[in-house]
């Protein structure tokens, strides 16, 4: 899966790379879950849409200030955790940020 994301206001995007195969492999019974109709809400809980309607405002008041957040994976074969950058629009790394601080932010809190 890509994890480009194009900065708010982009005219283009470009294409996701493409997946690699993945493996199969057996389900186990707690990966099983059956549903029935009344069970899947019509909408998600009012807690998340409160959380992506704050993470929107975020991003839209970084992409105002002009800045942009670039989420890139560990390298394939690589332990480690996702390197998060804060970026110019221009795609300048203006500091790297630690994953705790992100949540921060993504509450609301400020970016220092």
């Amino acid at each position: 899966m890509g994890t480009e994301i194009a900065p708010i206001g982009a005219v283009g995007f470009s294409a996701a790379p493409e997946r690699a195969p993945r493996r199969s492999r057996a389900a186990a019974p707690e990966d099983s879950v059956t549903l029935t109709h009344g069970e899947i809400p019509d909408s998600p809980p009012p807690e998340v849409l409160d959380a992506m309607s704050t993470a929107g405002r975020v991003a839209r008041e970084l992409h105002d200030s002009g800045r942009e957040l670039r989420f890139t994976p560990p390298a394939p074969g690589e332990d480690g955790s996702v390197t998060i950058e804060l970026r110019d629009l221009d795609g300048n790394v203006l500091r790297t940020i630690p994953p705790s601080e992100l949540l921060d932010v993504a509450t609301g809190g400020p970016l220092s």
